[in-house]
């Protein structure tokens, strides 16, 4: 052990050898540097002998570039030209599998220099992400519904506070559906802490109001990078809430209350009509509540956690907008909320962005 650490350079080849991820580096025309053992297996199982030194990234890899004309994905390209790191793009390679891409620009004194690449084989976790989907969709009214979910894009953002606006980082064009998937997850870990025992919630109204919820919706098309004003891109939801009501009210046949929690998802309590039942508030609030976590975690780089006694529901969230990064507790039955210091909040379940 000594001589290891004797020896700066061995040390790190056990290192980088001994990460589970894959890691290359390429220079600024794309030509591998280095691969670790780990991006070796990814590729099919190369060994260190392979003379990969200085070969062109795609033709070692044996996979295609998406789309550029000059050899060179858009996200790499994008890489080197901003200087900003990609994250999180899946690619699914020739020996089959499939891998979550990290793009980090290697710049030294202000000079690009290259890009250091790390992937991270998930193959097991798709296909077992695959076999849900099937069996999900197997609980869907119709593949009509399903279209709709997988067709409606959802956006990943950083908001900049000094101006209120937002950049946009990915594109997530089955949003729909995550979101939607999303959702059922967390009424699930909130079943599991007996909130479905709590007077006035049901679980089997819930779940149908979370699947026809966004089936009105319409969103603009922007493109990663483009910096907007969320409240003047983005349609009010109040609009696609009533829409999204109203075809599931006349295609699907769903209860009065069902439809009413749907329609109202996106109102302030204040903003009810005196029309809306109170025995349906306790419900209204649970799904407001199941609709917003599962759109910071579907959209955003952010961990929830949170825990169910009795009415009470505590959340903790950890964000990047102040607005939203806190502990608080809401009663379904009262409607209260309030923020909370964290030494209070139960330990609960925690859900991340994926």
């Amino acid at each position: 052990m000594r001589d290891l650490l004797a020896s700066p350079q061995h040390l790190l080849e056990y290192v980088l050898d001994g990460m589970v991820e894959g890691l290359f580096l390429l220079d600024k025309d794309l030509a591998i540097q280095y691969m670790n053992e780990s991006a070796m297996q990814i590729v099919d199982g190369v060994s260190r002998d392979d003379d990969y030194l200085g070969q062109y990234f795609y033709d070692y890899v044996k996979v295609e570039p998406i789309g550029s004309e000059d050899g060179r994905t858009p996200y790499l390209l994008e890489c080197l030209e901003t200087g900003k790191s990609v994250t999180g793009v899946i690619r699914e390679y020739p020996n089959g599998k499939v891998v979550s891409i990290n793009v980090v620009p290697i710049i030294v004194e202000g000079e690009d220099r290259g890009l250091m690449i790390t992937m991270e084989d998930i193959t097991k976790i798709v296909d077992i992400e695959k076999e849900l989907d099937m069996a999900f969709a197997l609980t869907l009214p119709n593949s009509k519904v399903e279209y709709k979910m997988k067709n409606t894009v959802e956006y990943r953002d950083e908001y900049h506070p000094e101006t209120h606006q937002i950049e946009i980082t990915g594109i997530i064009h089955d949003g729909g559906y995550r979101h939607v998937v999303n959702s059922l997850k967390i009424l699930s870990s909130f079943a599991a802490q007996g909130v479905t025992k709590v007077i006035g919630i049901d679980k089997d109204e819930l779940v149908r109001a979370i699947i026809f919820h966004d089936l009105g919706k319409a969103q603009v098309d922007l493109h990663t990078g483009a910096v907007v004003d969320p409240k003047e891109v983005f349609e009010d939801g109040k609009l696609h809430a009533f829409r999204s009501a109203e075809l599931a009210k006349h295609y699907y046949h769903q209860s009065d209350d069902v439809i009413e929690i749907i329609r109202y998802h996106h109102h302030g309590e204040h903003e009810l009509p005196e029309s809306f039942p109170w025995r349906l508030l306790p419900m209204f609030r649970l799904f407001q509540l199941i609709d917003g976590i599962s759109a910071a975690i579907t959209r955003g780089d952010v961990e929830v956690s949170f825990a169910v006694k009795d009415s009470t529901i505590y959340v903790t969230e950890r964000n990047s907008r102040p607005e939203y990064n806190g502990s608080w507790q809401c009663n379904l039955y009262s409607g209260e909320r309030s923020r909370v210091a964290l030494l209070n909040v139960p330990q609960g379940i925690v859900h991340r962005s994926l």
